[in-house]
């Protein structure tokens, strides 16, 4: 009792001090900050040092704890805050200092971190740190950790095969003034030749501008210096992952997991495991670590991904079922559920789990990525261009968001925007087999078949079993017209990849163009009778069917993809199109409105409903569609030109003089946008402005009468008869009764009248 008695008075003095001195208040924050970390504690340090910052604002060591607690759980958002506001309230300590530095040069403020160098050299020329955080930033690039952790991210937005750990190429980073970087580094090494951190940011350098054997060496020597450096080990198991020599990284990642005390060590070591298919080895790493708090979640993870490996599908949806039940933001087993479900065929029910990642974690790229995938497989392609190019921007070395962007690029018709993309992500990555692939498809799409043919032929050397390659060998040959040749090659893809839906493309696409429509039939009913619950594959039949005259059949295979799939999304425009080939013009506005409510960004789908509505004279109910497409878009060439025109005919001039140059503006060559702000202008009363414009569309679209009829009013206009008079004539020659005739012979009757 008297124990107690005198410990309840020390509490109570204790809480007294802290309540009556800020100073007291903030040491006491502190202390219990400094006692969890000591406990692994970390999310509890935080809230007490944020409660010693909120007490002092202005105490440089409180926020300097506070950033290394953010920066040991991972939140580099809060750490480079901290870090940054640490530093300009303690300007003499040069470790803050440094680590501000080198989290706004992976923020991309270059020059700041570049400042933040200098004053420490200022104080300290011989301090290493500060020398490689200045190289660092003279060469523009992060250091040595973070350039890994992207590259690592990479691995991760597309892990779905091995060999991508064997396709990470160098890492290819922004340089500045690489002569006065390369002296930096070298001048780190040479102050302090046993500091395995200078050897490592010069090792990065000769990673970063490609000179790998120097790189290596580097590397090597830094591990000589400590060959239990965890960094070290790290950067040499992923250079050699990066190089291809994946058997040779293992020793270094087993190093890494072993002789380290921090149990997420082992999770390279780990993913390496699953990634090569050791699921054995991988499961027995796992599950010691699935039983501690702190590892338990990344290690449950791994173990769903190494049960769905193993074929018990059901066993990996029960465990990640129970981790999204008691942590719902929780983003990599939100990301995993979804793509077991992707695996499944069951796209529809992994878009909301791959949403929810997205919400729970908007910076993160490998959610942004997984949710282009799966826009892009529904043929949602405005959304799928937006998230991929989300990606790339949180992180520019997501190689196969890069190549996955220059797909649909190319399937939209952007041959030259596809072939910059794809020479981009080469620049990264010039040995990823997928980004050479890509490369030669843009190659052919922009007719430069001879670079195309010299890719190939390596290709086929280094690669002579992947189906992939003899497709696009087959493509190929297909634009060379050598059809024979290119026969055999997409059925030397069917014969490594029997289901392979491509390569059977590839042939049909070849009978339909010899009008040989019953081979094109027969092979891809064979193909459904063998897998009847491929909405793809129901697809083409019904652009077969299409193609051989069929409406009723093209019709019934494309139902049938919708049941199959409903997020099958150019079922949906493909119907549209059939209907409007035959005259079902409210058929098809059903299915473009059908498409528009599936659809995230349906710029074209309510653009094509607002040209059906305009058809059908139906105008209140096109310029609603066509308002709501230029909402999502406000660039929508198509979309604005037509609501540009009805302005025009409402005698909203300015309005329409607006959305006309809105629309030239993504549409430069197209003569309806250009014709449409030339008759805005005429109409405006601003002639000289038109009659440019509408000349412009003649030239473009000589044969079209409505061009030669505007352009002849607005020569009329500004009283030059005779091209007035020509324009009109012309116009009515090509078309007796095109829309507008009867105001053109009214004009070319006010010139004959007029003649002397």
């Amino acid at each position: 009792m008297q124990w107690t008695h005198r410990a309840v008075i020390v509490i109570a003095l204790a809480v007294c001090a802290a309540g009556c001195d800020p100073a007291a208040r903030r040491q006491a924050f502190v202390d219990n900050g400094d006692r969890y970390v000591k406990e692994g504690k970390l999310r509890e340090a935080i809230i007490e040092y944020r409660n010693a910052v909120d007490v002092d604002p202005k105490a440089g060591d409180s926020r300097a704890k506070l950033a290394d607690a953010y920066e040991r759980v991972g939140d580099r958002s809060n750490a480079l805050q901290e870090f940054v506001r640490a530093a300009d309230l303690l300007p003499n300590d040069s470790r803050v200092q440094l680590h501000a530095g080198k989290y706004l040069l992976a923020a991309g403020r270059t020059s700041e971190a570049l400042a933040r160098a200098d004053a420490v050299i200022a104080r300290d020329a011989t301090n290493v740190e500060a020398q490689i955080l200045r190289g660092s930033a003279l060469a523009g690039v992060n250091d040595l950790e973070r350039a890994l952790s992207a590259v690592e991210e990479a691995v991760r937005i597309d892990p779905s095969k091995g060999s991508t750990y064997a396709s990470l190429g160098m890492v290819q980073l922004a340089r500045g003034n690489a002569a006065d970087a390369e002296a930096a580094f070298k001048k780190a090494v040479e102050l302090s030749p046993k500091s395995v951190d200078s050897h490592l940011a010069l090792a990065n350098f000769y990673w970063a501008s490609g000179r790998l054997p120097e790189s290596e060496k580097t590397l090597q020597a830094a591990l000589a210096i400590d060959a239990h450096d965890r960094v070290a080990n790290r950067a040499m198991a992923l250079f050699l992952l990066s190089t291809r020599r994946i058997a040779q990284a293992e020793p270094y990642l087993k190093e890494l997991a072993d002789a380290t005390k921090d149990p997420f060590a082992a999770f390279g070591l780990i993913d390496y495991y699953l990634a090569t298919g050791r699921l054995k080895e991988a499961k027995a790493r796992l599950e010691p670590l699935a039983a501690l708090p702190a590892t338990a979640d990344a290690a449950n993870r791994r173990l769903a991904q190494a049960r769905a490996a193993e074929g018990d599908t059901k066993g990996a949806h029960t465990l990640l079922d129970t981790m999204i039940k008691s942590s719902p933001r929780d983003t990599d087993a939100q990301l995993l559920k979804a793509q077991l479900l992707v695996d499944e065929g069951r796209r529809d029910q992994a878009l909301p789990y791959v949403q929810a990642a997205v919400t729970a974690a908007p910076t993160s790229a490998a959610a942004q990525f997984a949710l282009g995938k799966i826009y892009a497989a529904r043929g949602d392609v405005s959304a799928a261009e937006s998230a991929f190019r989300e990606t790339l921007r949180l992180n520019p070395r997501a190689t196969a968001a890069q190549v996955a962007l220059s797909q649909l690029q190319l399937a939209s018709g952007g041959a030259q925007a596809s072939l910059q993309s794809v020479e981009e992500a080469a620049k990264r990555e010039p040995r990823n087999p997928a980004v050479r692939l890509a490369l030669v498809r843009s190659l052919i799409a922009n007719r430069q078949t001879d670079r195309a043919r010299r890719e190939l032929t390596v290709l086929l050397a280094e690669r002579p079993t992947d189906p992939a390659v003899h497709i696009q060998h087959g493509l190929l040959l297909t634009s060379q017209n050598d059809i024979k040749g290119a026969r055999a090659a997409f059925g030397q893809a069917l014969t490594l990849s029997k289901n392979d839906v491509e390569a059977l493309a590839g042939l049909v696409a070849i009978d339909i163009n010899a009008r040989d429509f019953a081979a094109a039939k027969k092979r891809v009913d064979t193909a459904v009778a063998e897998n009847p619950k491929s909405a793809t594959l129901r697809m083409m039949a019904g652009r077969v069917a299409a193609a051989a005259g069929d409406p009723a059949g093209a019709e019934k295979s494309l139902r049938e993809a919708v049941e199959l799939d409903p997020m099958q999304l150019p079922a949906y425009s493909m119907l549209a199109q059939l209907f409007i080939s035959q005259g079902r013009l409210e058929q098809a506005r059903v299915e473009f409105d059908a498409l528009a409510q599936r659809q995230v960004r349906p710029v074209s789908a309510l653009t094509m409903a607002g040209i059906i509505l305009q058809g059908q004279g139906k105008n209140d109910l096109a310029r609603e569609r066509f308002e709501k497409a230029l909402a999502i878009d406000n660039t929508a060439a198509i979309a604005g030109n037509n609501l540009a025109w009805m302005d025009i005919e409402r005698g909203e001039l300015d309005l329409a003089i607006q959305r006309a140059q809105t629309a030239l503006t993504a549409a430069p060559e197209v003569p309806e946008v250009i014709d449409t702000l030339g008759w805005a202008y005429y109409k405006k009363g601003l002639t000289t402005l038109a009659i440019p414009l509408l000349v412009r569309a003649i030239e473009k679209a000589p044969k079209n009468p409505s061009y030669h009829y505007h352009a002849g009013m607005a020569y009329l206009a500004v009283g030059d008869s005779v091209r007035a008079r020509s324009t009109l004539e012309q116009a009515l020659k090509l078309q007796a009764d095109f829309p507008g005739a009867a105001e053109a012979r009214q004009a070319l009757a006010k010139l004959t009248s007029a003649a002397p």
